[in-house]
């Protein structure tokens, strides 16, 4: 997470005000057909445990989620597996959610911002594929993905509230520091996550008792079902193939310049001319980047160098203490909020360090004290920070020296390890599990966690490590130009793996095809001999075309999706071999106001520059 200003904080609360709407709307009908007597056959119903279990696996997401994400299990891939468990349909669950991963893989918070919250989405979106009957295979299980994202926005909206509400624990804190009552405030720090797992936790569980009723069960699945709604239903199957190409957008929008145009097309052409698998495209664009990239920096710096460790002094920090302040920074961000951001959570973290190193009662106030101050950068980087403050502190640096090296720094690291961390590491991680989870592999998740967890912990411990070892002298290191060089070939790998996801993962050839044709001739056979899988290249261009062109995450979202399913509707794409149909006319008209919607998004829906 980085520092936004207080414009862009309000820009996401005015934004995003009419998701909330949205979901009232589906609320209002379901209750609504309750109301009315609406009744169905075969509707599922889950059980209040069930319904107990699934709010509790949600408010184990949050803490997941604000807790750095030690396990992942709030990720999509992870999180419909085991919803799917819950609910008795573990494959439905596995395919639904490594569906809706591809949607959410660029979407991550930084600074005062938020993004839709994917676990909560996906928890819903499978259990409404359980209550309604969906058929455990890809080309049913698509069509929840656009079920995902309105409950995803719903808790986004909670969690804004959150963000400001978190405060109230960050004065609590100050409040016993100043009465010397140090040891509660990492327990003050600790329950400030309890908000964050509640606003995935309440969406959540208001839906699955919502669930757990037979009247409302029924209603929801005549609702879908219903004659007049199936056609729209079969619709979003199809659309809901166009959603990967918002979060490759999303990405690219990250990383994407000129210079990354070939790694793009490498990534694309590994699948779309030898079909191979994502795990394989990851490891030809690892060899083909190391390469390139190892070559550029012997032209440009010659041997990596860095001089020795710290001199070695009088030591009052043990390799147990290190350990301790290893686990205690998973709680950086557990109280985060934005008139503070990580800052009690770096109090926290140093507590038992300057219990060894202040001798008064009044100097270990003053340095936790400072240690509350605004501080905010990547919580796995920040444990380079960490390490270096650790060292220079037992070394004896003043207040002032320290205040200005964490501030000095946290910009910096922030960047890197955004880049490293939540928008290379984790999407490709969870995008090769998700590629293997979306055929019904139970090893889709099990790939994933054991990518990230390995990685991401060894990241966090070496760099506290590391930090400590070589105190500041690390930091003239990593100046400028280092930082640079890393994020650039971070880049150029990211873009690499965004290739390879637009071709394997948006409207694949197997599920989704056009089904329009000239003279005989299908139009989807000559898009393949000018380029193989070029549909899912043009939406991915459009999706960035969009996101480029700034209009806001939610209307991007309606727009992609508004764009499929009016297509879809008007019988342009359609599943594999169809042949194409004239649609009936409400269906067209249908169809045609919703691209002409999306096409209003798409040009008036900007922000102003």
């Amino acid at each position: 997470m980085r520092m936004q200003t207080n414009e862009t904080k309000s820009k996401f609360l005015t934004i995003e005000k009419h998701t909330i709407f949205l979901y009232a709307a589906v609320i209002t009908i379901a209750v609504f057909l309750h109301f009315k007597g609406v009744h169905a056959q075969a509707a599922t119903t889950i059980s209040p445990a069930q319904a107990l279990a699934l709010t509790i696996f949600a408010f184990i997401c949050g803490l997941d989620y604000i807790w750095v994400t030690p396990t992942g299990v709030w990720r999509p891939t992870i999180a419909g597996t085991v919803s799917g468990i819950i609910l008795g349909n573990p494959l439905l669950g596995l395919i639904a959610g490594s569906l809706i991963e591809f949607s959410f893989l660029g979407l991550f918070t930084i600074g005062g911002g938020t993004v839709p919250e994917a676990a909560s989405g996906t928890i819903v979106a499978t259990t409404l594929g359980v209550i309604i009957g969906t058929a455990p295979a890809p080309e049913a299980a698509v069509a929840l993905v656009p079920i995902a994202i309105p409950v995803a926005a719903l808790t986004m909206n909670i969690e804004i509230l959150v963000r400001a509400g978190d405060a109230v624990f960050t004065h609590w804190a100050d409040g016993e520091i100043a009465k010397g009552n140090y040891k509660i405030v990492g327990l003050i720090n600790v329950i400030g996550a309890i908000p964050w797992a509640l606003s995935r936790a309440i969406p959540v569980g208001v839906f699955a008792f919502l669930g757990a009723t037979p009247e409302v069960a029924t209603a929801i699945k005549n609702a879908i079902t219903s004659p007049a709604i199936a056609p729209f239903w079969s619709a979003m199957s199809i659309a809901g193939w166009w959603m990967p190409a918002l979060g490759v957008a999303l990405l690219l929008r990250m990383f994407y310049r000129t210079e990354y145009l070939p790694y793009f097309l490498w990534g694309f052409a590994l699948v779309a001319y030898f079909n191979l698998s994502l795990l394989a495209v990851a490891i030809f664009s690892t060899i083909l980047v190391g390469m390139i990239y190892v070559a550029r920096w012997i032209i440009q710096f010659g041997e990596f160098k860095v001089e020795g460790a710290v001199e070695e002094g009088p030591r009052v920090l043990t390799r147990g203490d290190l350990v301790k302040a290893f686990w205690l920074s998973w709680f950086i961000q557990s109280s985060w909020n934005y008139e503070r951001m990580m800052g009690t959570g770096f109090a926290h973290g140093m507590f038992p360090i300057e219990q060894k190193l202040r001798k008064t009662d009044e100097e270990l106030k003053e340095w936790l004290t400072m240690h509350s101050e605004f501080y905010n950068t990547e919580p796995h980087l920040h444990n380079i920070i960490l390490g270096m403050v650790i060292a220079m502190e037992e070394r004896g640096a003043d207040i002032e020296t320290i205040r200005a090296i964490k501030t000095a720094l946290m910009g910096p690291f922030a960047g890197l390890g955004d880049s490293l961390m939540w928008f290379t590491l984790l999407p490709i991680a969870f995008a090769i599990g998700a590629s293997l989870g979306a055929q019904g592999n139970f090893l889709g998740p099990i790939i994933a966690l054991l990518i990230w967890i390995p990685i991401s912990w060894a990241v966090k411990f070496y760099s506290l490590i590391y930090g400590y070892k070589y105190g500041d002298q690390l930091a003239n290191v990593l100046r400028g130009d280092v930082l640079k060089f890393f994020r650039d070939a971070i880049a150029a790998f990211a873009v690499a793996m965004m290739g390879g996801i637009g071709a394997s993962y948006v409207t694949p050839p197997i599920f989704v095809q056009v089904t329009l044709s000239i003279y005989g001739v299908s139009i989807q056979s000559i898009m393949d001999t000018i380029i193989p899988r070029l549909l899912p290249l043009l939406i991915v261009l459009y999706a960035y075309w969009i996101v480029k062109r700034g209009v806001p995450l939610s209307l991007a979202v309606t727009s992609l999706f508004l764009t499929g399913l009016g297509l879809s509707l008007l019988n342009i794409i359609g599943p594999p071999k169809a042949a194409f149909q004239w649609p009936s006319p409400e269906f067209a008209a249908a169809g045609i106001i919703l691209i002409i919607i999306s096409l209003i998004i798409d040009f008036f829906g900007a922000r102003e520059k």
